[in-house]
């Protein structure tokens, strides 16, 4: 996954003042409903992306913790956790379940990393064991979907049936996915 998808200097500018970069994300979360909801994936997956990295921006700029409410950081790693189970549903849509899996991974990856950060504060830390939760059975239905799909191409090329027949609903297991990343938003 490249994780390049922001202009860096406006990067460094967006980690240096995190209440614009929350602001930018928010432009950038409506922008990618937008044209996802006007059928254009391509350009929703690009959005999706700067989301992401926006919304990781905003988790992991240095700012003392201690001097935001606990509303402020729940709302950056919800952001961050429905941006990643997003842009993983519209890449899965879009026949990519590689890439889908690797955006979980690394998303679960970056919440561990910022574990530490909140250890002290027990809310903040079950909203993460949550996030981290989800991601992992988000993961596990698309590891799987793609072990189902390959085992189903195996059999049929030895059997000479089509192949299509087998196959996961790609529909189903994002819609999997969007449950996941909606349970996560009703965590408080």
């Amino acid at each position: 996954m490249n994780t390049q998808h922001l202009c860096p200097v406006y990067t460094k500018w967006l980690q240096l003042n995190p209440i614009d970069a929350r602001k930018h994300r928010h432009f950038l979360q409506d922008s990618m409903q937008k044209a996802r909801l006007q059928g254009q994936l391509d350009k929703a997956c690009t959005l999706a992306y700067q989301t992401l990295e926006a919304a990781k921006l905003v988790l992991t700029a240095l700012q003392n913790v201690s001097n935001y409410k606990d509303n402020s950081v729940r709302e950056d790693i919800i952001s961050y956790s429905a941006a990643g189970m997003y842009l993983s549903s519209l890449l899965h849509c879009s026949d990519n379940s590689q890439e889908a899996h690797n955006v979980l991974q690394q998303c679960q990856q970056q919440l561990i990393a910022v574990l530490p950060l909140h250890a002290t504060n027990h809310t903040i830390l079950a909203l993460i064991k949550t996030a981290m939760h989800a991601f992992e059975q988000s993961s596990l239905l698309l590891v799987n979907n793609t072990l189902d799909n390959n085992d189903a191409a195996n059999s049929d090329a030895d059997s000479g049936h089509s192949v299509g027949s087998h196959f996961v609903d790609n529909h189903s297991i994002s819609k999997s996915i969007h449950r996941a990343n909606n349970r996560l938003s009703l965590v408080h």
